[in-house]
């Protein structure tokens, strides 16, 4: 059997791996061994991994976080779930402990939970995609590529950080299918398998790739619409089909309006009362416009006098019912008293009629009015507004304003006492015209 082409050593090998001996039994070319079982390169997910091949051939592969380059000899950890970045497996695990402690303390300060919680729920991000992933894994253990063997021994025959077996994980879309490939670093490819498949419409039948497996024919799709009048116009498409577009002349709810509508807004409401007889004979139905019976009167039945406190049975529609002659008792518009007035049809009256005691906005005076929601009064004393910079060498300017009450209140001699911002009383002592 003849010995593999010996290759030049490279120039950022590792110090374990520089002498001649150990650089001249690398495997001439990794990327044959990886991709074996796949005849199509052309997948976005193997350039990742024929990139990563080439920065490890090349020397260039560095850490993001110290920025040395990664030896092969040197424990990694890499972003699975994320950018699939290679990190030095110490490197990661001092950033994830400072991340998860910043991210503790943060939620222990913001949030009303213990210490112990704020830990439990602490994150940590790859420093290169951001993604977000528990405390709980941070990583422990230098694990291959594929995560089946812990500390990989560094063998120049295979893939620096690999255990050299089939990667043997779950492809995504979750066809069924294991990933093929040796152990390797980013992630898996699309499923080599040939399956047979359909189109999205279903009318053409094709043996393709499981990772390629849906496609589109091109052709109309031709599905029936919600409608189940029209067909789908579209070319061959994935997910539902849009609403149908078709013109067509449609009647509202209630019958009375036709109008030119799209079919997927046929259904729709005219706006004006349905107006049809109820069963009654008596009375006209008042709902908006609508499908279906008008159902029964709503004159018919168990019916209560205005007030509510009393109820009748039996009685005709068209018939009044009477006035139980007891209190009323509905909130006025005051929203502090209820209408005294007997049992009575229609609304109350606006204005509550009780005379309560009422204070002004400053407390200072009172007196009997009647309420209305929201009021407040006046006593017309005057405000004394303390100005920037009032306490100045021991006075104390004031700026007075004069507001009309609406009280009628007629003041003279009001002794106003104004709080200083530094805890000053001042008493003023001033004489005002008589106000309105």
């Amino acid at each position: 059997m003849s010995s593999p082409t010996r290759s030049p050593p490279d120039s950022d090998a590792d110090s374990d791996t520089s002498s001649p001996t150990s650089s001249s039994l690398r495997h001439p070319d990794l990327s044959s061994t990886i991709f074996r079982s796949y005849t199509d390169h052309s997948s976005p997910d193997l350039s990742k991994i024929q990139s990563f091949l080439t920065s490890s051939r090349s020397g260039a592969l560095s850490c993001l976080i110290c920025l040395d380059p990664i030896r092969p000899s040197h424990p990694t950890w890499s972003c699975l779930s994320g950018c699939h970045a290679v990190f030095h497996l110490p490197c990661i695990q001092s950033w994830a402990r400072q991340s998860s402690d910043l991210s503790s303390s943060r939620a222990a300060s913001r949030l009303p939970i213990s210490a112990s919680k704020a830990d439990e729920i602490s994150l940590w991000s790859c420093p290169k995609c951001r993604l977000d992933y528990p405390k709980t894994l941070i990583p422990r253990t230098y694990l291959c590529f594929c995560g089946k063997l812990e500390n990989p021994p560094h063998d120049p025959w295979i893939l620096p950080h690999s255990c050299g077996e089939i990667c043997n994980r779950s492809l995504k879309r979750n066809c069924g299918h294991h990933c093929l490939l040796l152990c390797h670093p980013g992630p898996c490819p699309s499923c080599p398998k040939l399956v047979k498949s359909r189109c999205f419409c279903g009318g053409l039948e094709d043996v393709r790739r499981c990772g390629f497996k849906d496609f589109s024919c091109n052709g109309v799709c031709g599905k029936l619409l919600d409608c189940e009048k029209h067909r789908c116009g579209e070319i061959c498409h994935e997910g539902g089909c849009p609403p149908c577009k078709a013109k067509g002349v449609y009647r509202c709810q209630c019958g009375r309006l036709k109008e030119e509508r799209e079919c997927c807004d046929r259904d729709f409401r005219c706006g004006d009362p349905c107006g049809e007889m109820l069963g009654c004979g008596k009375h006209f139905c008042g709902r908006g416009c609508h499908v279906g019976e008008c159902g029964e009167c709503p004159l018919q039945g168990k019916r209560g006098c205005p007030c509510g406190k009393r109820v009748y049975e039996g009685m005709a529609c068209d018939v009044l019912v009477p006035l139980c002659g007891a209190t009323c008792g509905k909130m006025l518009s005051c929203g502090y008293h209820r209408c005294p007035e007997r049992c009575h049809r229609g609304p109350c009256v606006e204005t509550c009629r009780v005379v309560v005691v009422k204070s002004c906005r400053c407390g200072s005076l009172k007196k009997e009015i009647w309420p209305v929601r929201g009021s407040a009064r006046r006593c017309g004393i005057v405000d004394a507004m303390l100005v920037s910079g009032a306490a100045v060498m021991g006075t104390v300017r004031l700026a007075q304003r004069f507001v009309t009450g609406d009280l009628g209140v007629r003041t003279t001699n009001v002794l106003l006492h104004a709080t200083v911002d530094c805890g000053w009383v001042v008493e003023i002592s001033r004489k005002y015209a008589h106000l309105k």
